[in-house]
Formats: C-alpha cells, sequence, structure tokens
C-alpha cells in the first residue's frame, strides 16, 4: 500500500473539520504536524474551497535563506506570510509564493507566485502554531492571525525521521533534489533539539491560546480515533 493510499484516511476527518469550521465563519486556520506525517498532500487533496498554504513556501529565497536553517525559526519570511494572511481574511485571494526544494541541490529557493483564491485558508507547517522559546516570538502575530489549529501526533518521535526518509525517499525517486539520508536524520535531530516538543508543542493543547483541535496518528499515519477538541481555551 503506497504513502498516498494510506494517508486518505485521515481525509475525510480533515474536510468535515475544515467544513465545520467554515460553518462557524473561520476565515483563517492552522495545522501543525510533524515532517514526513502527509501534512501537505493531505492539504493539497481537500479542496471544496479550502485554499492550502505550507509555510515551507514562505521561507526566504536564496541566498537570505543560506542565513539560516530551512524549517527552524528565522527561516521563514514573517512579512511577507502576514502579508498573505490578511489579504486572504479582506479579499479571500492572495497571490503565495512556492518554493521548489528540489532546487540549489535539495537546499531549495523560492520560485514565481500563485494565485490563490477561496473561502479558507489552510496554513500547514511543522511549527505553525508552536510557541514557548525566544525564536518563536516573532510567529506569535502570525498565530494569533488564526482562527484555529489542528495538531497532528504522531505515534512516537521515532516515527518522524522515518515518516521524513521515507518522503525524501519517494522525491528522490521521482527524480527530484533530496538531502541523503544523513542529512535528513541531522535535519530532524536539529528540529528537536531547536522546538523541544514538550516545551514548543504539548503547551498548544494543555494550554491553548486560540481554539485548538488534535487528531493522533498510527505508525501508518492513519487516525487513532476523531478529531479531539482542547476546549478550554482563553
Amino acid at each position: 500500500m503506497n504513502g498516498e493510499v494510506m494517508r486518505r484516511n485521515a481525509l475525510d476527518p480533515l474536510k468535515q473539520w475544515c467544513s465545520q469550521r467554515a460553518a462557524e465563519g473561520a476565515k483563517l486556520l492552522g495545522m501543525c504536524a510533524p515532517p514526513g506525517s502527509g501534512k501537505s498532500w493531505l492539504s493539497r487533496q481537500i479542496g471544496g474551497g479550502v485554499v492550502s498554504v505550507s509555510i515551507d513556501d514562505l521561507y526566504w529565497p536564496q541566498p537570505q535563506l543560506q542565513q539560516h536553517q530551512r524549517g527552524l525559526p528565522g527561516s521563514h519570511d514573517l512579512p511577507r506570510l502576514a502579508q498573505v494572511l490578511d489579504e486572504f481574511r479582506q479579499h479571500g485571494r492572495a497571490l503565495v509564493p512556492r518554493f521548489d526544494k528540489t532546487l540549489a541541490n535539495g537546499a531549495g529557493d523560492r520560485i514565481h507566485d500563485h494565485h490563490h483564491e477561496g473561502d479558507l485558508l489552510l496554513l500547514e507547517g511543522w511549527c505553525v502554531g508552536a510557541r514557548g522559546i525566544p525564536s518563536l516570538e516573532a510567529y506569535e502575530p502570525i498565530w494569533q492571525r488564526l482562527d484555529g489549529l489542528l495538531i497532528l501526533i504522531p505515534p512516537s518521535h521515532n516515527h518522524v525521521l522515518r515518516w521524513r526518509l521515507q518522503a525524501e525517499a519517494r522525491q528522490r525517486r521521482r527524480g527530484g533534489g533530496a538531502l541523503h539520508p544523513h542529512a535528513v536524520a541531522s535535519m530532524v535531530e536539529r528540529f528537536y533539539k531547536a522546538l523541544p516538543p514538550k516545551q514548543c508543542f504539548v503547551p498548544l493543547l494543555k494550554s491553548p491560546q486560540l481554539p485548538t483541535w488534535s487528531l493522533r496518528l498510527d505508525h501508518l499515519r492513519r487516525p487513532l480515533e476523531s478529531i479531539q477538541s482542547a476546549i478550554h481555551y482563553s
């Protein structure tokens, strides 16, 4: 069974969650999930007026990106991301840059803008909503723009590395630039050191600052239960 077939099991709950939030008047939602969990594929399949935007597409272009570790706080063009979100909330449309990870020998680079229009924008990414350390303070104005957050929870941190290796292998088979397995392992390790889960992600459910939901996944990225709400938020 290929990865796309396995991830379809999480697609219906995600579609329903987006539909329910839109019916409540939401315009901007966030989805937080670890590397390789299938968040990008899932968000692109929702349809129904839901515009998918990956925070990865808001990396700084080269050569500015060389000053940062891709994926970690500081590597994103936050002024441009704020502009995208504000334009969509006001007009239901926005010009969004696209980042091609196959360029620059797998380091990636930003390419041309794409026009997006719809009823709801879903911002997805590994660090979406994360807080708790000084390097994330600049992201708070972005997260405060969101009307809700969904967190995909892996069975363990070991699965994150496994999933990321699988994703890079798929990219390599398709002929695109991909990171060497050692580079992937190093990247995931740096992610967890820079954004410790207990400090940056666990509090999102235990003391949420915006309407927040979670979906637990098994080792095949399938939902273990229905989407759960963290009801008591402030």
